[in-house]
């Protein structure tokens, strides 16, 4: 078993279970006692017109969640239905147990891990009113609950909210627009709310805070490590690993208390490169490099899923040697299986959550004691609540601190200080240690202070010239097509398009590009785009006359994204 544990859970019941785990969970007492701060912002929800919404702005670990089931039970008090939608299945086997715990067979699930049947059985239940509360992922907003009276979107924040496909919609603008049909609350969470939502609630959106943890206990402090000059350990290979990490990791083995482990980055290595000439193994149908994996070893691309065998020269060169540069969770867990043999070890990312209800697995062996550390991607950074787990470490906090996109530093600030709330959850308390070539970055410093509202401020600030988000919204018109020349022609002329008939009807708009994307090609797909910025109300006007005007079919296809999450 700790051998198969230590290989992430991958291979733990491969034969696909039957049923739902949850199934059947036993009902316990809901509690009865909410801390001041909590029942004030219940208060606020019950309060709210029909129709409207709030942002509960709580510090990680301030008991968001019990709010959201107690305003859940107040509307099935009043016989109503709800929706609780969390931003990624690694999140759902929790959220699910909790509410379980409190509704017992009131609640259905609906995510796309669940088979086709599994789904249209949750949909038919809830349709026929035989379960009130539908818990899931971006889809469940469309969830047929009847007589809806609560939407609950947690972590509001989450990029994964956005589908990135068409239809193209966030799930914040449709449960607004759901719960102003039907007369329902609508409550968005999050310890770090987006800056577009806190801006939101300066205009018609309700701020409820939850300023402290549950039990005053205080938030763990953040140690932030700068690996350019800090002692490293020898023999680590390529992995930063800091002395200071090392000893915090054995300490806490000892006292039998459990570590997370955050690097967002998967695989064994970034990419491979010939140490000789410099060649890069490139994707063949993407602009991006190939990711070196080692369980089964290939060269992998993360975005068309092309798949190649390591090469044993450079094809080039023809050197014999190959060198892998970056590294991702594959080779941090052979480090680690190295350096605490006694240690049980998991790593949760995409490689190892494949199969059906992995992330439940993974997430029960934490829970139960079955496993002293977690390695993982941003998907354990968020909404877990494991009282035993008293070090986080975060191994690189520059993975996604530079992307060429506007909120890359926004997106790096959530991460590092969700992460940072997994620990001191228990009496025990816990500490948080942040390895990084950039320790006066704005958003590492506060992270480090679980500052969320002075880093929204100075980013307010950044965001102001050149304008971003929320001082104006964006357009992002996408030109994609087998053929280079094409696309970038195509995109010039929609560029001259829209710079006409902006001058035309003298709109606020401003119109950037054409330029190629920085992802420049995907699954053989050449991408070109334009970015519109200006006032909500023009874009939209802009947005519906293009809907109805641009030139469609052919090879070449342009996608209108209206508030993109990402420009790459």
């Amino acid at each position: 078993m700790r051998a198969l544990v230590r290989q992430g859970l991958a291979r733990v019941g491969e034969t696909e279970l039957i049923r739902d785990p949850f199934a059947g969970s036993p009902v316990t007492a809901p509690p009865t006692e909410l801390t001041p701060d909590q029942a004030a912002a219940l208060a606020a929800i019950g309060e709210l017109p029909a129709g409207k919404g709030a942002l509960l702005f709580g510090v990680t670990g301030s008991g968001k969640t019990l709010v959201y089931l107690e305003a859940v039970r107040r509307a099935l008090g009043e016989g109503r239905g709800a929706i609780v939608l969390v931003p990624e299945i690694g999140l759902t086997p929790q959220a699910v147990s909790r509410f379980r715990g409190a509704f017992g067979n009131d609640i259905a699930v609906l995510h796309s891990g669940l088979s086709d049947g599994e789904r249209a059985d949750a949909w038919r239940l809830l349709r026929r009113g035989e379960r009130r509360v539908a818990v899931g992922a971006r889809s469940a907003i469309f969830a047929p609950v009847a007589r809806l009276g609560l939407i609950v979107m947690d972590e509001e924040h989450e990029a994964s909210y956005k589908n990135g496909e068409t239809p193209r919609y966030h799930t914040a603008d449709v449960a607004a627009v759901r719960a102003r049909l039907e007369g329902a609350r609508l409550v968005l969470g999050s310890a770090t709310p987006s800056l577009e939502t806190l801006a939101r609630a300066q205009n018609g959106l309700r701020l409820l805070r939850l300023p402290q943890r549950i039990g005053a206990r205080p938030l763990p402090p953040v140690e932030v490590i700068d690996i350019r000059s800090a002692p490293r350990v020898e023999d680590t290979g390529p992995v930063a690993w800091s002395v200071v990490l090392d000893n915090a990791i054995t300490a806490a083995l000892a006292l039998r208390e459990q570590v997370l482990l955050l690097l967002n980055r998967r695989g064994y290595a970034a990419f491979l490169q010939c140490p000789d000439c410099g060649e890069v193994w490139q994707c063949p149908h993407c602009s991006i490099s190939l990711t070196v994996h080692q369980s089964p070893a290939a060269l992998r691309c993360h975005y068309c899923g092309h798949e190649e065998p390591l090469p044993f020269t450079c094809r080039v060169c023809a050197n014999p040697v190959q060198q892998m540069r970056g590294v991702g969770t594959q080779q941090l867990e052979r480090l680690l299986i190295e350096r605490y043999p006694e240690a049980r070890i998991a790593r949760m990312d995409l490689d190892t959550t494949s199969t059906k209800w992995s992330h439940q697995r993974i997430l029960a062996a934490v829970e139960r004691g079955d496993i002293d550390l977690l390695i993982g991607t941003q998907m354990i950074a968020k909404g877990l609540d494991f009282p035993n787990v008293t070090l986080v470490g975060v191994v690189d906090a520059d993975t996604g601190l530079y992307l060429p996109d506007f909120r890359s530093a926004e997106r790096s600030f959530q991460l590092l200080a969700q992460v940072a709330g997994r620990a001191g959850r228990g009496p025990k308390g816990g500490r948080v240690l942040v390895q990084t070539r950039h320790p006066t970055h704005h958003a590492l410093v506060r992270a480090a202070h679980h500052d969320a509202e002075g880093f929204l401020e100075v980013e307010r600030g950044l965001r102001e010239l050149p304008p971003y988000p929320p001082m104006v919204s964006l357009v992002n018109l996408i030109c994609s097509g087998p053929h280079e020349r094409e696309v970038s022609r195509r995109t010039a002329a929609l560029a001259d398009w829209c710079t006409s008939l902006v001058r035309k009807h003298q709109l606020p708009i401003t119109v950037l590009g054409p330029a190629p994307c920085p992802l420049v090609r995907i699954k053989e797909r050449w991408r070109w785009h334009v970015v519109l910025k200006g006032p909500s109300e023009a874009l939209g006007r802009v947005v519906r006359y293009a809907a109805q005007r641009l030139e469609r079919g052919g090879k070449t296809r342009v996608v209108i994204d209206r508030d993109p999450v990402s420009l790459l």
